[in-house]
């Protein structure tokens, strides 16, 4: 008998004996409670895929300061006060070192008292030499000619007035050629030091947060260059309102307006090169550079170790800190974490340095707006 004809009979034979059919039946539910037992074994002992929430570093805060590039140091030298007009020794954008003679006035009044005075003491001469040496006469005489010699050495210094220099620096003379014109208060030049600073203004909201040496990110605001800077100099005292320059910068680039406090500051340019005079400028100071702002599940505290696993390139890797403040939520902290290292929020014990970082889950929105 073929296989297909035994297949055909034992069919025949269950669609016909009772018995047997009840024996298959019995079988064919006892496989599917052995297989769908072990589903839910399987299910219930296989252990979930680790999920771990992350949280970045924010950036540091940054302290905006608006100004202007200046020479260093400038001091104007005025016109004479008497209206005359200067004999002018150097030129436009002459360079002159401290004590160099800028200009000479002459004092014409001195000037014709100087020939008085000397033909005075001529007159005086002669007599002298007409007299014999024992004449009582001569005492006279040598006191007159001495008192007129000490007159002439202070009108000869009246005379000739030497203007000079106070400092190193380059000459830029007054556009007004009439200098007889100038007046008692008015400048007839001005020595302004090579090289430049920024001078800045500083919102009174941002004072206490800026010191001496801090170093800046100066932007040069009509070429885009970036220049490194320190700050050299911090006002005590506020001004009444900041500079139509810097405030014109100021409104240009959103910073506070002029209704608040302002404090003058200056910054010291690492390098002249590319410094223009009166270029408007933008320095960026970031400020706790070396503290962070991270949450309190991120910390593992084991033994005398306290430190966060930040992701890597998808790698765990464990970073050292110490805790400055801390609570409930968030603690700051020092150490080698940089603004916008990726940290663990909720790190596991299992989880060691160079592991692969399991699933991650995105933070929540309410989180981001936490940080």
């Amino acid at each position: 008998m073929s296989f297909k004809d035994k297949c055909r009979l034992f069919i025949d034979k269950v669609k016909t004996d009772r018995k047997t059919q009840v024996i298959i039946g019995c079988l064919i539910i006892s496989l599917f409670l052995v297989v769908g037992g072990l589903v839910v074994y399987n299910n219930l002992n296989q252990k979930p895929e680790q999920s771990v929430q992350t949280y970045t570093v924010p950036e540091n805060e940054k302290v905006f300061i608006n100004g202007i590039v200046v020479p260093r140091e400038s001091k104007s030298i005025p016109a004479p006060s008497n209206g005359v007009t200067p004999d002018i020794r150097v030129s436009q954008g002459q360079t002159v070192k401290k004590d160099d003679v800028l200009y000479i006035v002459k004092d014409e009044t001195a000037i014709s008292e100087i020939a008085n005075v000397k033909s005075q003491i001529d007159s005086l001469n002669r007599q002298r030499n007409t007299l014999k040496s024992d004449d009582p006469g001569l005492i006279s005489i040598n006191g007159q000619i001495a008192s007129l010699n000490n007159t002439l050495s202070a009108l000869n210094a009246k005379a000739y007035t030497k203007i000079k220099s106070p400092m190193d620096g380059k000459v830029y003379l007054n556009n007004n050629k009439n200098t007889s014109s100038l007046g008692e208060k008015s400048n007839l030049m001005a020595i302004q030091t090579v090289d430049y600073v920024m001078n800045g203004t500083l919102a009174e909201q941002d004072l206490s947060k800026i010191k001496l040496d801090m170093t800046a990110n100066v932007t040069l605001l009509s070429t885009g260059e970036v220049v490194k800077g320190r700050v050299s100099y911090i006002s005590e005292r506020p001004t009444s309102s900041p500079s139509s320059a810097i405030a014109d910068a100021s409104q240009a680039t959103g910073q506070a307006s002029p209704s608040v406090s302002f404090y003058d500051v200056v910054l010291s340019f690492d390098t002249q090169e590319g410094i223009v005079d009166g270029y408007h400028t933008q320095a960026t100071i970031e400020i706790n550079t070396d503290k962070h702002k991270v949450p309190s599940s991120s910390i593992i505290k084991d033994n005398n170790e306290i430190y966060v696993f930040t992701d890597v390139d998808g790698i765990l890797t464990k970073v050292n800190i110490e805790i400055v403040t801390e609570d409930e939520n968030y603690a700051t902290v020092t150490g080698k974490l940089n603004q916008n290292d990726i940290v663990i929020k909720n790190p596991t014990k299992n989880m060691k340095d160079g592991d692969t970082v399991p699933k991650i889950q995105n933070n929540s929105k309410d989180d981001k707006k936490s940080e």
